[in-house]
């Protein structure tokens, strides 16, 4: 069921043991490491013209709440998507099931470029988020069946990284399409998904397809993983504050264009992909518990750089310190998802994953608006990051490692 001895890269049918052609290795190998490419779709081809969108919306002042609507309702499908999906490729296998939410994810996607009613446009980003953790969900399982434990973790890592690397991709061409086109033009990049809908196609079916049908795992099995998806929640409130805040704390200092903002935004992504670049090599030396609090403080540490100055070279480097962060914490939870989740609950373990990240990206705006309205925009960013850089600290020299946390 995993990589080929021979060669490094030949896969075999997980079904029969079959090797597959070099073609169609390395077309279904394209296919699993682009998974997590249009998660990050879903919130950095936006991130940019955060601002305009919301002067596009303001009617009765209101355009900051579309705003926050586009970026953050995406994250509701994914909470209810991310489990219905792995439970259904649970059932249905593979290659199918990604075939039709990558056709999915392309018109939803797209409908920014021409619709422009609030109810439509923000019900298009619903169905985007169930496609996007779809996606995932099933490249995830896909690693799963086909490598090794210790491929397993190095594929993850490639995994982030490549997302990270489109996120960073994806950042600079939305402000830079949106410099020319307006804000409406960023949302023609999520008809991307159509090119990897073809390669899908390319896989055979008896390397994807229905799989023999095993007794579904109980719902304890995914039920045990709790605390892994409570911290999950927590991170990626942290996670988020880049895509979702950084528009906004950039236009209170007078930084507005979306260009300008988007080479910001660029620093985090970048680091973002060295962070998941090197999980294989820090996976060795560190358990995941460890790489998760390196993850925390590293997360609070950027983001009290990014409230800490009205510098734009110094709220870069902000976003830097935190990608770095959100780089290592990706692979590190699905590694732990995967690995500690019977086969036959994978799925679920993923698709709870997912719904625990956009949890911590929905609650974001929830946390930070009001700080924001009590305190302005830099002391709420600041009272974030240093809740987590103190909370990272404060775990790391407590002592022993407390009950359960072998879990992790």
């Amino acid at each position: 069921m995993s990589v080929a001895a021979t060669e490094p890269f030949v896969l075999n049918d997980p079904l029969t043991g079959i090797p597959l052609s070099r073609v169609r290795t390395w077309v279904a190998i394209i296919v699993m490491l682009g998974g997590t490419t249009f998660m990050s779709l879903v919130v950095t081809a936006v991130a940019p013209v955060m601002h305009a969108m919301a002067e596009h919306f303001g009617q009765g002042g209101h355009g900051k709440l579309v705003a926050y609507g586009v970026a953050t309702v995406p994250s509701i499908g994914i909470m209810i998507g991310g489990p219905v999906t792995g439970w259904v490729v649970e059932r249905t296998g593979t290659r199918n099931l990604l075939i039709a939410i990558l056709g999915l994810f392309a018109v939803a996607g797209s409908a920014g470029l021409y619709v422009d009613n609030v109810f439509v446009l923000v019900a298009t980003r619903f169905v985007l988020g169930v496609t996007a953790s779809g996606i995932v969900t099933v490249t995830l399982i896909m690693i799963g069946e086909y490598f090794s434990p210790e491929m397993r973790a190095r594929m993850l890592g490639y995994q982030a990284a490549i997302g990270a690397a489109g996120a960073l991709a994806i950042i600079q061409l939305s402000g830079r399409i949106a410099d020319f086109g307006g804000w409406r033009a960023p949302f023609a990049l999520y008809l991307l998904a159509i090119p990897m809908l073809l390669l899908a196609l390319a896989i055979p079916k008896k390397a994807s397809g229905p799989r023999v049908r095993t007794p579904s795992a109980p719902f304890g099995a995914v039920a045990i993983l709790w605390p892994i998806l409570l911290l999950i929640v927590a991170l990626f409130v942290a996670s988020f504050m880049s895509t979702l805040q950084i528009s906004f704390l950039l236009a209170a200092d007078g930084v507005a264009k979306p260009s300008t903002q988007s080479n910001v935004l660029t620093a985090g992504a970048l680091m973002v992909t060295v962070g998941s670049a090197i999980y294989g090599p820090v996976r060795r030396r560190l358990a995941d518990r460890w790489s998760l609090r390196l993850s925390a403080l590293l997360l609070g540490i950027g983001i009290v750089t990014m409230a800490a100055s009205h510098a734009v070279l110094i709220v870069a480097l902000g976003c830097a310190i935190a990608g770095l962060g959100t780089g290592l914490v990706n692979p590190t939870v699905n590694n732990m998802l995967i690995t500690r989740a019977p086969p036959e609950a994978r799925g679920r373990a993923l698709g709870f994953g997912y719904t625990a990240r956009y949890t911590g990206d929905f609650l974001n705006p929830v946390i930070v608006q009001p700080l924001t309205s009590a305190m302005g925009i830099h002391a709420a960013i600041m009272v974030v990051g240093g809740a987590f850089a103190a909370g990272a600290l404060l775990d790391t020299v407590a002592g022993p490692d407390p009950e359960g946390a072998a879990l992790l």
